[in-house]
């Protein structure tokens, strides 16, 4: 076994491990009995129902990965781009973050696309993504601010550490010293081929940005974005509508805990477990459920939409090498027009 393998697998059991250890601690005091009760009289269908809108959420992210690929003078087959999208959530639950790159690495095997160009459009997928959960967070806070003062107020240990962040000695010693070493690496090592291959990899970055900012297609880009971040809200919504303490909360309440489900989802852990739950749990008690209640319901949609993805995911790994492909003449990337 090889170093890297070995910090692999050191780099999942860490993150699985700390996953664990806060779902154990959410649930280390509630009844396991009374949480099967209220699950087993939930009206499961719901959250079944909801699967097909997460599957099309990310068919749709895998029709917007396309455009920006298109954007470069690159074909794939569409279904190669939804299949590598769909797995890459699978591969994800495996190793943080290790299915965004598997997913660029799967598109050069089968459809010739160079790494570097399907990774530089995978970031400028993100960052659309980005733009989108920060807006939602906005919006959340200008529709609800009653409830982020709430879980301030019921968290106090959240405001007290961006408090003690912002005031430590340390934070500015530590931005101070990695601005330090960022000039220095960039500007005496800058001929060296790691810090050229960096910076040529970011100038791409950059480049390709501007191409978006120049594409006929923008209109699409954020339909298609719209239309995934609302298919993700109905996704989670629909569960709601299977426990009788939260189909009567509302589409607004279904928004906050919705975003606040995605704040736990940026936690590098697999598939954002324990981070989820207690981001879930925690919001749906200030919105007035009990405490139970809430470990039920993120419990059994946590494991119910998992389990769906992984299975959509290894289905688009399994197809990905069927796809009926002819051979491409090589393409140019596509200059942008100044």
């Amino acid at each position: 076994m090889n170093s890297k393998s070995l910090k692999d697998i050191v780099k999942t059991a860490v993150s699985l491990g700390v996953g664990i250890l806060i779902v154990w601690l959410l649930y280390r005091n509630t009844d396991l009995n009374t949480l099967w009760k209220i699950v087993k009289n939930a009206r499961l269908e719901f959250i079944l129902i909801s699967l097909i809108f997460g599957l099309f959420g990310n068919i749709i992210r895998g029709l917007r990965w396309e455009v920006f690929i298109n954007s470069l003078g690159y074909r794939p087959k569409r279904p190669s781009v939804i299949y590598a999208t769909l797995g890459n959530y699978a591969v994800n639950f495996l190793l943080p973050r290790a299915g965004d790159v598997w997913r660029c690495a799967a598109l050069t095997r089968y459809e010739g696309v160079p790494f570097a160009k399907a990774f530089e459009t995978y970031l400028v997928d993100k960052v659309f993504d980005l733009l989108a959960s920060v807006l939602l967070v906005i919006l959340s806070m200008i529709l609800y601010l009653d409830f982020f003062i709430s879980y301030f107020r019921d968290n106090p240990d959240y405001g007290e550490s961006i408090v003690n962040l912002f005031s430590s000695v340390w934070f500015y010693a530590i931005l101070i010293g990695s601005i330090l070493v960022f000039f220095v690496v960039f500007k005496v090592f800058r001929n060296t081929r790691p810090v050229t291959k960096t910076r040529n990899f970011f100038k791409g970055v950059v480049r390709d940005l501007k191409m978006v900012a120049h594409m006929k297609e923008k209109k699409r880009i954020i339909f298609y974005t719209i239309l995934v971040w609302f298919s993700f809200y109905l996704y989670f919504y629909t569960c709601f509508y299977a426990f009788d303490f939260t189909k009567g909360l509302g589409p607004l309440a279904g928004l906050i805990v919705f975003t606040m489900s995605n704040v736990g989802v940026a936690v590098p852990v697999q598939g954002g477990v324990g981070a989820w739950h207690f981001m879930v749990i925690s919001s749906l008690v200030i919105l007035g459920v009990g405490y139970e209640e809430a470990g039920a319901f993120a419990g059994a949609v946590f494991t119910i939409q998992s389990i769906w993805i992984i299975l959509c995911g290894v289905f688009g790994i399994v197809a990905l090498p069927y796809v009926k492909r002819t051979p491409q003449p090589k393409t140019v990337e596509v200059e942008l027009k100044k």
